[in-house]
């Protein structure tokens, strides 16, 4: 992402007035080279607080080291993981034993040299698992900073899995639940912290828990507007395009059961599906008699994922659990219209922008849907273009790289205290 001349021009006279802090972003759970959502927001969140003149440090795994090459960021990685690659496959019982140990052993490596952060900087956690929260927790840094993306379930709604992300054997679930408890159990110790809420329903959430409303920054994800808009024009392809990957929260049932509808119709009907998907949606597809309407675009980034999102007329979100996908902001940035089940985190942020289905109705997202697909055929503006403009400016990189900087910068958390 690179900033207007004008936003640059700024950060860049910011940086020579003060002296360069240190920030030490802790990273332990990457262990491939694609890129989930909260992957995305960490490097937007490291090119906004480099550009604004902070030196990075990370406490991560080799993994990070090809990304921040790719985005062109600064810093210096000391490794948590071990040189040769850990082989697990978390579908297994066994597997998931092995990754938790492996997250033990990152965990212990960065507390073995948290002595390299120091009383004057910043560490900062991009998720809310224990493996990242405890060493920023244990370490000296005046300031210590967490993102939070979603709602743990409740242990009530995973022995009864009455939540689309809680699988079968609830394990990854019960993790999930308790680690956050931690996390936002031993931060609340801390004498200086942020906690930074993606959306307001978080924020609500964090201040029942007893955090003060002053140690919680609500900064959404944003989105990649400036490549967006640098992708230019993109012929029509496609009727719908979806992005995701294999998971029972994220709708795919419902997503092969609109497609049907659409191929039933429209004869002519075209998907994208992005993501790697082919191996596992290749015979559905084929035993629906969709291939043929059907195409796949694998795992894509950058410029290639925003011509996929303007190749088609309208996006499908058939998620039955989300905290607040950056995909639906990409989406909406290419002026696609979204059809989504109405999940809780959505209309605070996304307001009247999306095309709302009551969950999970699967008959009125098929209708929903085919009239949306009817209307962008028709050359229909579907879009409020005023709001829309005015949701891009607000959640552009350029204005949440802003809100972020200041977050770190402003003097109550910059200000001497004693450390946690």
């Amino acid at each position: 992402m690179n900033f207007p001349p004008s936003e640059k021009k700024t950060l860049e006279s910011v940086a020579r007035k003060a002296p360069q802090r240190r920030i030490f972003f802790i990273v332990n759970g990457l262990f491939n080279r694609q890129l989930a959502g909260g992957d995305i927001h960490l490097l937007h969140s490291i090119q906004a607080i480099t550009d604004a003149g902070w030196e990075a440090k990370y406490f991560s795994t080799r993994q990070l080291e090809p990304h921040l090459k790719d985005w062109q960021l600064p810093g210096q990685i000391t490794f948590t993981d071990r040189a040769t690659k850990t082989e697990f496959s978390d579908a297994s019982l066994a597997g998931k034993c092995v990754l938790f140990l492996e997250f033990f052993r990152r965990m212990f490596k960065t507390l073995r040299q948290l002595r390299q952060i120091e009383l004057d900087d910043v560490c900062f956690s991009p998720t809310d698992y224990w493996f990242d929260v405890v060493p920023m927790v244990c370490s000296q840094a005046k300031l210590k900073v967490m993102v939070l993306q979603m709602k743990a379930p409740s242990l009530w709604r995973v022995i009864f899995r009455t939540r689309a992300d809680v699988e079968a054997t609830r394990i990854a679930s019960l993790h999930y639940c308790f680690s956050q408890w931690l996390s936002l159990t031993l931060l609340r110790f801390c004498h200086h912290k942020k906690i930074i809420a993606v959306q307001p329903l978080l924020q609500d959430e964090l201040r029942q828990t007893g955090y003060r409303p002053e140690e919680i920054a609500l900064i959404p994800n944003g989105f990649d507007l400036e490549t967006a808009e640098q992708t230019g024009a993109v012929p029509k392809q496609f009727d719908v395009v979806w992005i995701g990957r294999m998971h029972r929260q994220k709708g795919v049932d419902d997503l092969l059961q609109t497609l049907q509808a659409l191929a039933r119709e429209f004869p002519d009907f075209k998907a994208l599906l992005v993501g790697n998907l082919e191996t596992a949606l290749a015979q559905p597809l084929a035993q629906l008699g969709l291939t043929k309407h059907i195409h796949f675009a694998g795992y894509v980034t950058g410029v290639e994922k925003f011509r996929c999102l303007k190749s088609a007329r309208v996006f499908l979100m058939p998620s039955r659990h989300e905290g607040l996908p950056i995909v639906v902001g990409e989406a909406l940035a290419c002026d696609l219209p979204v059809v989504a089940y109405e999940l809780e985190m959505y209309r605070p942020f996304f307001g009247d922008l999306v095309f709302y289905v009551e969950p999970f109705k699967l008959d009125d997202f098929c209708r929903t849907t085919i009239e949306t697909v009817r209307q962008a055929r028709a050359g229909e503006h579907l879009l409020d273009g005023q709001r829309l403009a005015a949701f891009k400016a607000a959640n552009s990189w350029v204005a949440v790289g802003r809100q972020l900087t200041a977050v770190l910068s402003a003097p109550d958390c910059l200000s001497a205290k004693k450390p946690s």
